[in-house]
């Protein structure tokens, strides 16, 4: 497969998919699945253009676009008053990691303002509540070291014992710990493998998304930038995610 070859045809459906998102006319009721679509296309889209081009504003500027069609999304259901659909929930977190890893924190912030406080049970996990309102206090101007603790213990109640690698992981950043960071990433990490390789093992099929997210770990990616706002070293190289991702944009995003 030539990832290359599906920018194209991307580039037509992501314009087609922008549309009916941004139409004065979209039904609310749909555009919580024209969000998530487009977002999952851009993210494709930003993933293919770094490892094929190496671009990595062009990376950046695509993750930007996908976390600004989740932004949209939460401000057409304030708008409509539509705060009971289903896709209106803080564990939504495609959008939000897709800002963080692009470094556009002030996208990040407005989806964790916009994204509703308490947990919806049946819309949503409650373990990804959690992560959802860990990661929104963490990047917050001014962080809530109680409230930080509290989402934990939740957390980890919801776990029931199983492991628990995102946990972990967050709970190094709030507690400034770059030793216990790097262990709970490479944890984070082995599991990320195991679900490739379950995915592999079950015949998913290796349509241009599947492979692009098998070599480039968005998540991974938006958790490694948070780090790096808490000043912890990083390594050059981890699996998932290449260097090259984590390099600054040199152009501004455009702001379409």
């Amino acid at each position: 497969m030539i990832l290359a070859d599906y920018l194209e045809p991307l580039a037509y459906d992501i314009a087609f998919w922008t549309l009916g998102l941004v139409a004065p006319d979209a039904d609310p009721q749909g555009v919580g699945a024209l969000s998530n679509e487009l977002g999952s296309k851009l993210r494709t889209v930003a993933i293919i253009v770094l490892l094929t081009k190496g671009d990595v504003d062009g990376y950046c500027h695509n993750l930007i676009r996908a976390a600004r069609a989740r932004e949209h999304y939460l401000q057409h259901m304030h708008a409509a008053t539509r705060l009971d659909d289903h896709d209106f929930c803080a564990g939504r977190l495609a959008g939000f990691l897709s800002a963080c890893a692009a470094e556009d924190f002030t996208s990040a912030r407005n989806i964790a303002a916009l994204s509703p406080g308490a947990y919806r049970a049946g819309h949503e996990y409650e373990d990804d509540f959690c992560y959802a309102q860990t990661l929104f206090n963490l990047i917050a101007p001014q962080r809530d070291e109680a409230v930080l603790a509290a989402l934990c213990a939740r957390w980890e109640a919801c776990l029931k014992g199983a492991p628990g690698a995102r946990l972990e992981v967050l709970r190094a950043i709030a507690g400034r710990d770059p030793l216990s960071f790097e262990t709970a990433f490479e944890a984070l990490l082995d599991e990320r493998g195991k679900q490739i390789g379950k995915d592999i093992a079950r015949g998913q099929l290796e349509e241009p998304p599947v492979v692009a997210e098998r070599q480039v770990f968005i998540e991974g990616l938006a958790l490694l930038r948070i780090a790096g706002r808490f000043g912890f070293p990083l390594q050059q190289e981890y699996r998932y995610c290449p260097s090259l991702a984590l390099q600054p944009m040199q152009q501004a995003f455009p702001g379409e």
